[in-house]
C-alpha cells in the first residue's frame, strides 16, 4: 500500500505528457520553444538542415492552487519528427504519452505526415489532444476558416473528432496563451487514475540513456505503471540485470518518486551502452520477455490482407521489432499472433502500430491480449473463447474465464500479464464474490499465486473422486487405499497432474479425504486383514516396536518368524497395501508411527536455526543416530512421496507431514 504521506505528496503533483504530431516544418518544434523556451533540436544536423531527427524533451513548470489546495504541475513534450524518413522515431515518441498536439500550417493545410501521424494516434488508443493551427500569420481568415473545417472532417471518424482547434502563430505569439491556457485546464481536469501506481507493479519505458560526468549512466523516460522511487532496485530488461535507483530528476530537480504517467530522468548502475531505447525498467516480479504475443489488430485499410509469411514491422512502446503475423480466427479476423525472433517485453493493454515489410507505410495497430501462449491449440475455439474473454477488464475477463475454464485459470499468469500486485488481486476476489462467483483456490507447488476453479467445476471433481475411492474401497477392501496416479487414471482425469494433486491436497485439507503415506483413501476406512495377515502382524509388530528406527531386513524377519522368505514377502506386500506397513526400501519396513517420528524430526531438523541452505545426509544421522545407508534411504523415501526435496547435497521440507501421512 502507498504510504499516507506518499500519497499527499503525489496528490499535490500533476503531471501530463504531451507528444507533438504533424507534418515536417508545420512548426512543432517551435511552438514547444514558444511554450517552454526550449529549443528540443538538439543535433547538430537538426540545427542546419532545420527539421526535427530525434526525439526532444522540454517542459513547462507551474503552480496552482484549487480549493486551498496547492499544486505543483508538470507538462512535459515529446517533440517528435515530422519527416517520412524519422517515422520510427515519430513512433517512439507517441508511444509514451496521454495527450496529442497535432500541429497542422495553415498555409499547407493537411499533408501527407499530417494523415500518417494521425492515423498512428488513432491506432494507439490516445484520444485526447488539441489541434494547433500554426503559420495563421501568413494566411487570411477565409484561408483559416476552410482549412479549419477541413480538420474537422479528418477528425471526425478518428479518435480525436473532439479535439479543439487553435489558431497560433509561432511568429507573433497570437494564440499560444489560449493554447496554454487550455493545457492547464486540460490538467486541471485529468482525473488522477491512483489504480495505476497503488494496483500496479512499476514499468518505467526508456526512451534515451547516456552518461553524466561524476553521476554514471541516465535514462530518461516514463513512468506506465507504478512508482519510482529513488533507493529502489529495479530490473533493466535488456540485460536481465537487477540495479538501483541512485537518483530521479524532473527535468532539473531532483525528485524522490516518479508515478504513472510522469516523464523522469533516473540515475541507475547499467553501462549505458547496454542500454537500448524501448528497454524497460520494470519490477523483476512481473518481467516476463516473450517471443510472441496474442493480440487484436485493426487495419488502416479493411482491404489489406496480412500474410502469414511476410515480416513486419512492430513498434510498441519505444521498441522496434521484425516480427511475423499470422491470423488466429479466419472466420472474424479480429484475433492474431504476433512473433519475433528477438524478446519483446509486453503487457495486456499494451498498444502497438504495424509497418508495411519495407516499413513504408502505417498498415495498423493493435492491443495486446495475452503473453502467456499455449504450446498447442493455439487457434482452438477454446482458445478463442478465452480471448475473448481476455480482451475485458480484469474483473470481467477472470469471471469469464472462470466460467469457461473447467481445467482453472492460472492466477500466476494472469496477474503477470495485467502487471496486478497483491492489492489489486485481493480487489478483484471481493468483485468476484459481488459477482456471485465462487472461487477454489489450488495451491501449486512453487508458484506465488493459486490456480483458480469455479466451485461448480472443484464440486464436480470432488464428486468424481470421491466415488472413485467408495469403488475402490468396495472392490478392495483389504488395502489402505490408492496412489495419485491411480487415482487419476480410474476416474479418467483430462487436467494435469499438477491440477489433480492440488485437487487432491484441498480434498484433504477439508478431511473430504485422507492421505497415508503415497495412499489416498476415505477417512473413515479401514482394511479388512485376513486371518493369517492379522497373525503375522501380531508377530512382527512387537519387533518393529522394538527395533524402533532400525527395523530388521526382510532377510532377519525370515529368521526371526521362520516363515519361508517367499511367503514373508506376499504376506509383506498384502499388509503394506493394507497400511499398517511402510515400504521404504526393497528390504526395509517400518510401522506408521515410526516414520511419522521420524517425519517430525526431519520438521525439527529443517527448521532448526542452525540450518540455513537445507540439511544434509551427515545432519540427518547425526540427529537420529541411524547410520548413513539406511539415513539415505530414509530420505529417498521422503523425497518420493513429496515430503521433502533434494537440491544437490541438501534437502527442504516440501510440506507439512500431515499433509503426507495424516494425522
Amino acid at each position: 500500500m502507498v504510504e499516507s504521506s506518499r500519497v499527499n505528496q503525489i496528490s499535490s503533483e500533476r503531471s501530463l505528457i504531451v507528444a507533438t504530431a504533424g507534418h515536417v516544418d508545420h512548426g512543432k518544434t517551435a511552438l514547444i520553444d514558444r511554450i517552454t523556451g526550449t529549443n528540443t533540436d538538439t543535433l547538430q544536423e537538426e540545427k542546419e538542415r532545420g527539421l526535427s531527427i530525434n526525439l526532444g524533451y522540454a517542459y513547462f513548470h507551474y503552480s496552482s492552487s484549487t480549493n486551498n489546495q496547492s499544486f505543483e504541475n508538470t507538462i512535459g513534450f515529446v517533440d517528435v519528427p515530422g519527416h517520412s524518413d524519422f517515422i520510427n522515431n515519430m513512433l517512439a515518441g507517441v508511444g509514451t504519452v496521454d495527450y496529442a498536439l497535432l500541429v497542422i500550417a495553415a498555409d499547407d493545410g493537411i499533408m501527407p505526415q499530417t494523415r500518417e501521424h494521425l492515423a498512428i494516434l488513432d491506432l494507439l488508443g490516445i484520444s485526447s489532444g488539441l489541434v494547433a493551427l500554426s503559420k495563421i500569420d501568413k494566411c487570411d481568415d477565409q484561408r483559416i476558416e476552410s482549412v479549419s473545417k477541413e480538420i474537422c472532417d479528418l477528425l471526425s471518424p478518428t479518435s480525436m473528432r473532439d479535439s479543439p482547434i487553435f489558431p497560433i502563430s509561432n511568429i507573433t505569439g497570437a494564440g499560444i496563451e489560449s493554447l496554454i491556457n487550455h493545457l492547464q485546464l486540460v490538467l486541471a481536469d485529468k482525473v488522477e487514475n491512483r489504480d495505476l501506481y497503488s494496483n500496479h507493479f512499476t514499468r518505467f519505458l526508456v526512451d534515451r540513456s547516456f552518461t553524466v560526468k561524476g553521476a554514471g549512466t541516465v535514462v530518461t523516460g516514463s513512468v506506465r505503471a507504478g512508482l519510482m522511487r529513488a533507493g529502489d532496485s529495479i530490473l533493466h530488461s535488456g540485460t536481465a540485470q537487477q540495479t538501483r535507483i541512485r537518483g530521479l530528476r524532473q527535468d532539473t530537480a531532483d525528485i524522490e518518486i516518479a508515478r504513472a504517467g510522469q516523464r523522469a530522468a533516473a540515475n541507475i548502475g547499467i553501462n549505458a551502452d547496454r542500454i537500448r531505447r524501448g528497454d524497460w525498467l520494470i519490477d523483476p516480479q512481473i518481467y516476463k520477455p516473450v517471443l510472441r504475443f496474442d493480440a487484436t489488430i485493426n487495419l488502416i485499410d479493411a482491404a489489406f490482407e496480412l500474410r502469414s509469411s511476410a515480416q513486419y514491422h512492430l513498434f510498441i512502446g519505444a521498441a522496434h521489432h521484425i516480427v511475423t503475423i499470422r491470423c488466429l480466427d479466419s472466420t472474424q479476423q479480429d484475433l492474431y499472433q504476433v512473433a519475433s525472433h528477438e524478446t519483446m517485453i509486453a503487457h495486456y493493454g499494451d498498444r502497438f502500430v504495424l509497418r508495411d515489410p519495407a516499413s513504408q507505410i502505417t498498415i495498423g495497430g493493435g492491443k495486446v491480449i495475452d503473453i502467456f501462449i499455449p504450446r498447442r491449440k493455439r487457434s482452438s475455439e477454446s482458445r478463442l473463447q478465452a480471448l475473448r474473454a481476455l480482451n475485458n477488464d480484469s474483473t470481467i475477463a477472470l469471471d469469464e474465464l472462470l466460467r469457461l475454464s473447467s481445467l482453472g485459470v492460472d492466477l500466476e499468469q494472469f496477474v503477470i500479464c495485467r502487471n496486478l500486485n497483491l492489492i489489486a488481486v485481493e480487489e478483484l476476489f471481493s468483485k468476484l464474490k459481488a459477482r456471485n462467483r465462487t472461487v477454489v483456490k489450488l495451491r501449486i507447488e512453487n508458484r506465488k499465486h493459486p490456480t483458480l476453479l469455479d466451485e461448480e467445476y472443484f464440486l464436480e471433481y470432488a464428486s468424481q473422486i470421491f466415488s472413485g475411492l467408495e469403488h475402490f474401497h468396495s472392490d478392495h477392501s483389504n488395502q489402505q487405499g490408492i496412489s495419485e496416479p491411480a487415482l487419476s487414471k480410474a476416474v479418467s482425469f483430462e487436467g494435469s497432474h499438477l491440477l489433480f494433486h492440488a485437487v487432491l491436497q484441498a480434498m484433504i485439507n477439508d478431511a473430504t479425504i485422507k492421505r497415508t503415506g503415497t495412499l489416498l483413501h476415505l477417512p473413515d476406512h479401514v482394511s479388512i486383514l485376513s486371518q493369517e495377515e492379522q497373525q503375522f502382524l501380531g508377530k512382527v509388530r512387537p519387533l518393529l516396536i522394538k527395533a524402533g528406527n532400525v527395523p530388521p531386513r526382510t532377510r532377519e524377519l525370515v529368521e526371526l518368524t521362520g516363515i519361508p522368505l517367499r511367503s514373508l514377502e506376499q504376506i509383506l506386500k498384502q499388509v503394506t497395501l493394507a497400511g499398517n506397513l511402510i515400504k521404504v526400501a526393497d528390504n526395509r519396513y517400518y510401522l506408521p508411527e515410526t516414520i511419522m517420528a521420524l517425519a517430525e524430526l526431519t520438521e525439527q531438523l529443517a527448521n532448526s536455526s542452525s540450518i540455513v541452505d537445507g540439511f544434509s545426509v551427515i545432519q540427518f544421522r547425526d540427529t537420529s543416530g541411524i547410520g548413513r545407508n539406511l539415513c539415505i534411504e530414509i530420505l529417498e523415501y521422503f523425497d518420493r512421496i513429496g515430503f521433502t526435496r533434494r537440491d544437490g547435497n541438501s534437502r527442504f521440507i516440501r510440506t507439512e507431514k500431515e499433509n503426507i501421512f495424516g494425522r
